[in-house]
């Protein structure tokens, strides 16, 4: 159902604000800017930018902060655009546009008179993001900031995190005093050692928003101060009922609570004498929850009638004050928000902890100091870091107010103004930095902050996000600097009949007043800029679902025909669909892939390649190899396509023996007899191929083994189509990467697995999937958000939740309360519950923006998709939707009616018969139709050796494994080189390098020695390389040149030698080129070996011979070029000699 553009007044003026606000952002003050959805912040920040630029003496004296490396590159686009616009004197038309080319016109005068040279030298604009500072920061001082060297950035740090809290946990042994808080901590968790393992690994993940916390909890003092904060966060809730049941209304119920109170003795006790007004102090805490119990129900509802339970005896000399209260209780469900705030008092805990809950605080506080120690240790010993340690690092590079750092008065001397884009989505460990890079400006220095966001669209909680900042730097400041706030209203994005509709729609489903503790922002209104079109507006689709539908399967049709219309209408616009979690698309995708397989699509890192059957296979058949006991996934290896047992054959080998393994169980003749002449023949191929992988498992790199296992088995034939090797691909990468990082194992393959996702199909470009998260910054024709009706995760627990909140005296007070232990009873409400409750509210308030976002991405039309379900009970009507649904946000006035219309209209369908039972469901046996042992695997069998020629077979398979490390971290330092330039590389930097070099080696497992030896090779090979006219020739810029660069070609899945053995079919296949390059009319192909020349032999002509050994894979490269008119040569560059030998043409 349409609802249609609606027109609101005000436009105009809302427009001309705007105007106001956008030349105010351009003087030299500092401002805190709302931008809205749509209003051209980037447009605005570009100016600003340009207008501080024509101002400072230096252009390093402007710094703009953003949050991605897509933003930054993207405002410093948009500045060198505006200069080199501004040089060649073509004033565009756009108005917006003749204000950025008027100042970017004066700041070229002024780089004119200073002699800066921007457009010459672009790297003097100082625009970044702020992980990048911080590493530039901690960078800078690497002493104060504790790194000694520098680290790399860990791109999978929970892997740091589960070390640390496992030996966190293993000082229990210790024997030291560390070992009794461990054990203390094991104590609260009844020795569920597994659990608090995993609380701890979440806790490090942020420690961010702890650590300093941890630190100083210590003394009665700090418990004191934290109950000082729980009193003023249950005071504000005292508030709020006080401004709804205000004094004036209290009066007419203290008669009726003491009579009350005086016939229900025990009950309401807490205002057995109460004549004065309840205020917001935590004194009359126990009185108002009292007077919530006396007119609440016990679901929290107010009172329809009252009697003798609560105080209000049956008798007639009591009929008067019972009519009273009945009264009383009617004018009450008049004060809107008053039944839902009472109902809240009653769950509102006393401040005070106990001295249990206190020593729980103590105990777990120094936990987490020691898990956060480890995690120090094991940063070190990988050389690598997390961005929440380089942010804490950089924060000590800067010092405090007490003790500012040499580092930080350098950059208060440099930075003179500063710019920060989406603030909305800073962390308090963020704010801090600035708070640092801040200290000491005043109002009138002429230094300046300007920060840019829209508090609307904050919704990345889970990145440790708190809108509550950028509500606060709007009401405060930041250290002595205060903002002038300024509110933009433009919407250049959608046409009218979405924003009138968001303009109507959201004041309802935001709160209506901000709040920066419970991270509520109120709405906030802009005016299209567009003409209005009367195709443009918001539609609301109703799923209705009854008993027996698969109303997840209708969804998505209605999805698929919305897609399947807006194209009909534009071919030629952008449709994108959002929805709040990835598994919320699953039945749309495959509903696309059903009945509309030619639809091309883009799904943005949806689709899990773990739910994918041939990478589900290959999973399967790392967990069998490595544990031969794991009889689940040796019954899914024998099941899965390369060998295709049927149910009845796995039930012949293994039905009746639960003791021996699978493996034992296919070594028995006798029992292998018992399975079809099919099954036999098919077990005893793989049983014989698996022979033959565990004969030469030692003497293999763990990818190349598994592998090899997968290709013998036949995996290639097994893929319903050549783009799957993509897959397969992938899947085999992470296994390196984890070999690397000596983090392999069944549990992390599996669990890395999972965050692997499809690659998005370039074809699909017009028709996109993706989570609302991200989306935001993206703007589409159409706009599709299915799955209103769909909840999400629940948050787990944490061992220790904080919290900060301001008190009655202006000071923040920390608030922590310890998680329950195992077992324990709800019991009275805690203040682990408070803050639960508090984070419960701000999740919600999110949930309201992440709405807001998803609408505001569409251009022209928003479609709304979601599912109610009948109540059978009462015919005719609904139930409503689930609390934390984004349908539940736009039930009342919204959606609601829609659906109550859908239900009307549609029929109630005839009971069904014969529904399918899933326990007696069989998934269908995809197999190969025939499998056979390779001719090659016969003829030597127990041989998996590394194929060679025979002066290689002598050397040992360690050493092979060497070579090859070495020549692949030759291959990756060549790429760098080609890609950074000549002028880059010396042979001093080469040999600064070699540490990298020898941890490299190490993290590929070889041992110290072998990683010395190794990175000895590796950086003479590029010494070399750098001094050789050859070396230098190949990596020159050129033509066309690229660097380890990636083919494809339609050819036989493995070696053609091999593949009629293999009987594998034609499919796609990768070549990656070392080099590629045209000069003087020619194609170059060349690839790089690194090899050593024997000391008995000649340089040249033996590399010459080996040079001979890659024709047939050099041919294979220039095949790809085989339509190209440019003729080809072919050369092998040899790096340890600095040699090149060219091929010539067969």
């Amino acid at each position: 159902m349409s609802l249609g553009p609606l027109s609101l007044p005000g436009a105009v003026d809302r427009l001309e604000e705007d105007r106001i606000a956008r030349a105010r952002a351009l003087e030299v003050a500092s401002f805190i800017v709302e931008a809205p959805a749509g209003a051209g912040k980037t447009e605005l920040l570009t100016q600003r930018y340009l207008r501080l630029l024509a101002v400072v003496e230096h252009p390093e004296e402007v710094l703009a902060l953003t949050f991605t490396n897509k933003a930054a590159t993207e405002m410093r686009d948009r500045i060198l655009g505006s200069l080199e616009l501004a040089a060649s004197g073509e004033r565009p038309d756009e108005a917006h546009r003749q204000l950025t080319f008027e100042v970017a016109s004066r700041v070229l005068a002024h780089d004119a008179e200073l002699g800066w040279g921007l457009l010459g030298h672009p790297g003097r604009l100082r625009i970044t993001t702020l992980d990048a500072l911080c590493a530039s920061l901690a960078r800078q001082m690497p002493y104060l900031s504790r790194f000694g060297g520098q680290p790399g950035v860990a791109e999978d740090a929970a892997a740091h995190y589960a070390t640390a809290a496992r030996r966190a946990l293993e000082m229990v042994e210790s024997g030291t005093p560390d070992a009794e808080v461990v054990a203390e901590a094991l104590a609260f968790m009844n020795n569920d050692a597994g659990r608090l393992e995993k609380l701890l690994i979440a806790m490090l993940g942020r420690r961010d928003q702890w650590l300093h916390h941890a630190s100083r909890i210590e003394s009665g003092a700090m418990k004191a101060e934290v109950e000082a904060g729980f009193a003023a966060l249950i005071e504000r809730d005292l508030a709020v009922a006080g401004s709804l049941l205000d004094a004036r209304m209290q009066l007419p119920l203290m008669p009726l609570a003491r009579f009350a109170a005086a016939n229900s003795p025990g009950v309401h006790d807490a205002i057995f004498d109460w004549n004065l007004p309840l205020t917001a102090t935590i004194a009359d805490l126990p009185q108002w929850q009292a007077v919530a119990g006396l007119v609440l129900t016990g679901s929290g509802t107010l009172r329809k009638s009252v009697d003798r339970r609560i105080g209000f005896p049956a008798d007639k000399e009591c009929s008067d004050q019972k009519k009273a209260m009945l009264e009383l209780l009617a004018d009450l469900r008049g004060i809107v928000g008053l039944e839902a705030t009472l109902a809240m008092l009653v769950k509102l805990p006393q401040p005070e902890l106990s001295d249990a809950e206190w020593a729980t605080v103590e105990c777990f506080s120094r936990l987490l100091r020691l898990a956060a120690g480890q995690l120090w240790l094991a940063f070190q010993e990988a050389g690598a870091v997390d961005f929440i340690e380089i942010a804490a690092r950089a924060g000590l590079a800067l010092g405090d107010d007490e003790a500012p750092t040499d580092l930080a008065q350098a950059l208060d001397y440099r930075i003179r103004h500063l710019l920060v884009d989406e603030f909305q989505d800073t962390s308090p460990s963020q704010v801090a930095l600035l708070e640092k890079l801040t200290r000491g400006w005043t109002p009138d220095d002429g230094r300046t902050l300007f920060v840019v966001g829209d508090p609307m669209q904050s919704i990345y909680r889970f990145r440790k996000a708190d809108v509550g900042l950028f509500l606060r730097l709007r009401e405060r400041g930041i250290g002595d600097i205060r903002l002038a706030h300024l509110r933009l209203f433009r919407n250049n994005r959608s046409y009218p009949g979405v924003v009138d509709w968001v303009n109507a729609a959201f004041p309802g489903i935001f709160p209506a007043a901000d709040s920066p503790e419970a991270g509520a922002v109120r709405y906030a209104d802009s005016a299209a800029t567009r003409p209005a079109r009367v195709d443009s507006g918001v539609i609301v689709h109703p799923v209705i679902e009854r008993a027996g539908d698969d109303s997840a399967a209708e969804e998505g049709r209605c999805v698929l025909a919305v897609i399947r219309q807006a194209r009909a209408e534009a071919p030629d616009e952008r449709i994108a669909v959002l929805v709040r979690a990835r598994t919320h698309l699953d039945a749309l995708v495959a509903e696309i892939r059903r009945s509309a397989p030619a639809l091309r699509f883009q799904a943005v890192e949806i689709e899990g390649l773990d739910g994918r059957q041939h990478v589900q296979d290959l999973l399967t058949l790392f967990r069998a190899l490595h544990h031969r006991a794991d009889r689940v996934h040796w019954l899914a290896l024998l099941r899965a396509p390369w060998c295709g047992l049927k149910l009845a054959d796995l039930h012949a080998l293994a039905a009746d023996d639960r003791k021996s393994t699978i493996w034992q169980l296919i070594h028995d003749e006798v029992r292998v007899a018992r399975l079809s002449d099919d099954g036999q023949q098919r077990l005893r191929v793989v049983r014989d191929v698996l022979q033959v992988a565990f004969a030469g498992r030692d003497r293999q790199h763990p990818r190349r083994w598994l592998e090899g296992v997968w290709l013998m088995l036949g995996g290639p034939r097994c893929l319903e189509a050549p783009e799957a090797l993509n897959d397969v691909e992938a899947f085999f990468a992470l296994l390196d990467k984890l070999v690397a990082a000596r983090n392999l194992s069944a549990e992390t393959l599996a669990s890395h697995a999972a965050d692997l996702f499809a690659p998005t199909d370039p074809l699909g470009a017009q028709v996109q999937m993706m989570t609302i998260h991200k989306s935001k910054g993206l703007e589409f024709d159409t706009v599709i958000v299915p799955g209103l009706h769909r909840e999400t995760g629940g948050n787990e627990s944490s061992l220790l939740l904080w919290d900060d909140v301001a008190g009655g005296d202006g000071r923040e007070h920390l608030l922590v309360a310890p998680m329950k232990r195992k077992g324990a009873t709800n019991g009275a409400p805690s203040t682990y519950d408070l803050l639960k409750k508090l984070e419960a509210e701000r999740a919600a308030h999110e949930d309201e923006r992440l709405l807001y976002v998803a609408a505001t991405r569409a251009i022209r039309r928003l479609h709304l998709v979601g599912v109610a379900v009948a109540d059978e009970r009462l015919e005719g009507d609904l139930k409503p939707p689930a609390s934390g649904t984004l349908l539940k946000l736009l039930w009342p006035a919204v959606a609601q009616p829609v659906f109550s219309a859908a239900l009307a209209a549609s029929p109630v369908p005839a009971p069904t018969t014969g529904a399918l039972d899933p326990a007696s469901f069989v998934p269908p046996l995809v197999r190969l139709t025939e499998v056979a042992l390779p001719e090659a695997l016969r003829e030597a069998p127990g041989s998996l050796g590394p194929a060679g020629n025979s002066a290689d077979l002598n050397v040992t398979a360690s050493r092979l494994s060497l070579e090859a490390s070495v020549g692949t971290l030759v291959h990756r330092c060549l790429e760098l080189v080609a890609r950074e330039g000549l002028e880059s590389w010396s042979a001093t930097r080469v040999k600064a390098l070699a540490p990298a070099y020898r941890r490299w080696l190490a993290q590929a497992g070889h041992s110290a020695r072998d990683a010395r030896a190794g990175a000895a090779v590796v950086a003479g090979a590029l010494c070399q390389t750098l001094a050789s006219s050859a070396g230098r020739w190949v990596l020159a810029p050129h033509d066309e040149a690229a660097a380890e660069q990636a083919w494809s070609s339609r050819d036989l899945l493995v070696g053609e030698a091999a593949a009629p053995q293999w009987g594998f079919q034609r499919g796609a296949v990768n070549h990656v080129i070392d080099r590629i390059f045209i000069t003087a009319g020619c194609r170059w192909i060349i690839d790089y070996k690194t090899v050593h020349v024997p000391g008995e032999a000649a340089a040249e002509p033996f590399l010459q011979a080996r040079a001979e050994e890659y024709r047939g894979q050099l041919e294979r490269y220039a095949k790809l070029f085989a339509g190209s008119d440019l003729p080809l040569r072919m050369a092998v560059f040899f790096p340890l000699q600095g040699i090149l030998v060219e091929l010539p043409q067969a």
